[in-house]
Parts: structure tokens; C-alpha cells; sequence
């Protein structure tokens, strides 16, 4: 008989031996440590070494039922990445390509035109009551530097005041990979007039109100309390100001593979998403095409 290993045992021996001792990201743990913890939902804390096909296909039908599909398919992936490194330290456990991969669901990204940015930026600055003028001059630079940069929101949280320098950044992505950012001249104005009311000398680019460093969910509640002012901007989040970066830069012919860089993306299927929602090549071949003769 082999050697016996729980299910929280065998992501824990994943999570330590690889992800952390290769430095990997949190995130990247905690993906881990999720998939995991459903998995034992399921089962129990049974002997991963136990696992079968019929196990791992019961266990994506449970999921079906309350995950979207690109969760379960992140789930599904987790276990055979797992399973592969089990395997490799001698642990008798089933056979991870004998487990299919879900096609990942291509979902409809959504995003603002530019006009419909310079109408977000106009709603942002607009004078309402218990709307302080540092509040807004804030809100702004912060949705002008969202734009100019297509920075993550995780990203934007982290930059302080001495980040920027003759319009060039550098920020730490996904992967814990560092990338270099531009921003322009205008999108860069409205920061220096949010620093311009602050007396502090806090280090960070943006703060709370409350004079702390901004952290992902507090710009989350900046954008729920636009929603909640603007039947026009209902929808938006902050990750739908990324897709509008990348949507205006492909709109504007800039190669795919300098927008994948530009975004931080790990590969160029990613990038390719933004084909779905607009290929300006295409609508002037259409046009040109229809053109009266």
C-alpha cells in the first residue's frame, strides 16, 4: 500500500515545496488553497492517493452547479497541477491527463467608448453635496491614470508619489512579473493637482479620505458610489476601465502584441479577448465594401 496523503495535505505540500518556494504570488496560493478546500467540501479529508475519474467528474457536476464555468475550470486545472507534482514525489495518484480540461467561457467584456470616458471623467468631477473638492480631484486622477495606464486595480493601490517619473513607471503584476507604464501628460496633471491639496507626507499616491493608502476595495466603493449616482455608468467597475484602455489602444491600430505588454498580460490569448468586442480592420474593409459606387 502507498503512502497515504490527505487532500489538504497534498495542496499544503504543493503550496509550500512549490509556489512558495518559487516565490509565487498570494494570490496564486490562495487560488491553491480554494480548490482545495472544495474538493474536501466533496470528499472529506479522504486520501487524495484514492481519487478517481468517476470522483473527479462527480465532483465538476457538483461544481456546475454553483461556480461559473471559467471558476470550475480553474479548479479542475489546480487538481491536475497538483496530482502532476504528487506524482513526481511518488505518491500513487491517479493519472492527471486522464482529467479533461473544460474549454474556458469566453465572456462579453464590457467597456466604455472614449466619449463615454469623457463623460465618466465629467461625472467625476461634478459638484454634489458632501462631495469634497479633494474627493473629486482625487477620484479624477484616479480614473485618468486607470485610463492612460490600464493598470489592474491591485496595480493602481500600490504606486506612491515618487512611482512616476518623466511619465514612466514600473509596477509588479500578475506573477509577481514587473512591467513598464506610461502615462501622459494630462493624465499626469490631474495627479499633481490631487498632490497639491495634500499636506501629508505619506508615501503613497492615493489615499483614503481618511489619510490611509488606498487599498483595491476602497477604489471598489469609489466606483459603486458613481453606480449608485448614474443610471449611465451602472456597470462599470474597476477593471472596466482596463478594458476600455485596451479597447481604445487596439481601436487606435496599436500592434496586439505591444497592448499584451502594455497590460501585463502572460500570454496573447488574453489579449486576443479585446478582438471580440472591436477589430477596426475589419469594420473599415465592411465599410469600404458598401460604399456607394
Amino acid at each position: 500500500m502507498g503512502r497515504q496523503l490527505s487532500i489538504t495535505e497534498g495542496y499544503g505540500l504543493y503550496i509550500r515545496d512549490f509556489i512558495a518556494f518559487k516565490g509565487q504570488s498570494a494570490k496564486t496560493q490562495e487560488a491553491y488553497t480554494y480548490a482545495g478546500r472544495e474538493l474536501v467540501r466533496r470528499f472529506g479529508e479522504i486520501d487524495i492517493c484514492s481519487l478517481t475519474f468517476d470522483d473527479v467528474r462527480d465532483w465538476k457536476l457538483w461544481l456546475d452547479k454553483g461556480r461559473s464555468p471559467n471558476t470550475v475550470r480553474n479548479y479542475i486545472v489546480c487538481l491536475r497541477v497538483v496530482l502532476k507534482f504528487l506524482r513526481q514525489r511518488g505518491y500513487e495518484v491517479m493519472n492527471p491527463d486522464d482529467i479533461p480540461v473544460p474549454k474556458r467561457e469566453i465572456k462579453q467584456v464590457e467597456y466604455l467608448t472614449e466619449i463615454e470616458m469623457e463623460n465618466l471623467f465629467n461625472e467625476v468631477k461634478r459638484k454634489t453635496r458632501g462631495y469634497s473638492n479633494l474627493a473629486r480631484t482625487r477620484n479624477l486622477a484616479i480614473m485618468k491614470t486607470l485610463y492612460a495606464t490600464g493598470l489592474r486595480n491591485s496595480e493602481l493601490c500600490s504606486l506612491d508619489r515618487n512611482t512616476i517619473k518623466e511619465n514612466t513607471f514600473t509596477v509588479i503584476g500578475k506573477g509577481n512579473k514587473p512591467r513598464i507604464c506610461f502615462i501622459d501628460d494630462e493624465s499626469l496633471d490631474c495627479v499633481k493637482d490631487y498632490l497639491s491639496l495634500r499636506d501629508d507626507k505619506n508615501p503613497a499616491l492615493f489615499l483614503t479620505l481618511g489619510g490611509k493608502r488606498m487599498k483595491p476595495g476602497d477604489v471598489r466603493r469609489m466606483f459603486e458610489i458613481i453606480r449608485n449616482r448614474s443610471s449611465d455608468f451602472d456597470f462599470i467597475h474597476p477593471h472596466t476601465i482596463r478594458h476600455s484602455y485596451a479597447t481604445k489602444m487596439l481601436n487606435r491600430r496599436v500592434d496586439i502584441r505591444y497592448i499584451k505588454e502594455f497590460m501585463g498580460h502572460a500570454n496573447l490569448d488574453t489579449t486576443n479577448l479585446y478582438t471580440h468586442v472591436t477589430n477596426p480592420d475589419l469594420k473599415e474593409i465592411y465599410l469600404n465594401a458598401h460604399k456607394l459606387a
